[in-house]
């Protein structure tokens, strides 16, 4: 990462700070991200990129991102399922499960310590002939969090150790116009709450319930 960038998210001390940086890492304001990606987005992030910032001013800090697709690699099919995951206060949490639900989608929510809201564990999202290449939506331990963004001021990454976790996927194969307007219409329903979006580590630790 260059000096540059590197010393602006050592500067970020907050979930917010950390969440308006992705922003503009999306938008191309910086070329580093912790997280490795060093040359800004993936291609095929990019038209993604109005959404994702949206989200993440909106106070929901992505983690990963990827469009559905129906494509060919090497002589065999390559399907991707449309997915978002990242962080959240519980309310825009809420909002954006229930949104989701709604229209079909697939969701994991975690409470901080690990508890799901409802179903858990890992959706397949990336199919190469027959077989599964990746999933997700498992539970993030805070020092797999730690790895997402190294370098990165403990205040701030115990404001991400604090958020609920929140992952959207699409469960039809190359569909790529259904998660994104949802995405959207969950951030321009929520209501911002008189609580901050992240938490400092280890404040929530009530079970959650069903519904």
């Amino acid at each position: 990462m260059p000096r540059t960038d590197a010393r602006v998210w050592r500067a970020a001390r907050s979930f917010e700070e950390l969440a308006a940086l992705t922003a503009e890492w999306l938008e191309g304001r910086l070329s580093g991200h912790p997280n490795g990606h060093h040359d800004g987005p993936d291609p095929e992030t990019i038209p993604l990129v109005p959404v994702l910032a949206q989200a993440n001013r909106g106070g929901f800090l992505t983690e990963g991102s990827q469009p559905g697709e129906l494509a060919h690699h090497e002589g065999a099919p390559w399907h991707q399922r449309a997915f978002v995951s990242g962080f959240a206060g519980p309310g825009l949490a809420a909002t954006v499960n229930e949104l989701a639900c709604r229209a079909g989608l697939v969701t994991r929510v975690y409470l901080p310590a690990g508890r799901p809201m409802l179903e858990g564990g890992s959706v397949d999202v990336t199919r190469w002939g027959s077989r599964i290449n990746t999933g997700i939506g498992d539970f993030l331990k805070p020092r797999s969090v730690r790895r997402t963004f190294p370098g990165c001021h403990a205040d701030a990454l115990c404001g991400v150790i604090g958020a609920w976790q929140v992952t959207v996927v699409d469960p039809e194969w190359g569909r790529n116009d259904l998660l994104w307007p949802t995405l959207r219409h969950a951030l321009e329903t929520h209501q911002v709450l008189d609580q901050p979006t992240g938490y400092s580590c280890g404040i929530m630790t009530r079970d959650a319930g069903e519904g």
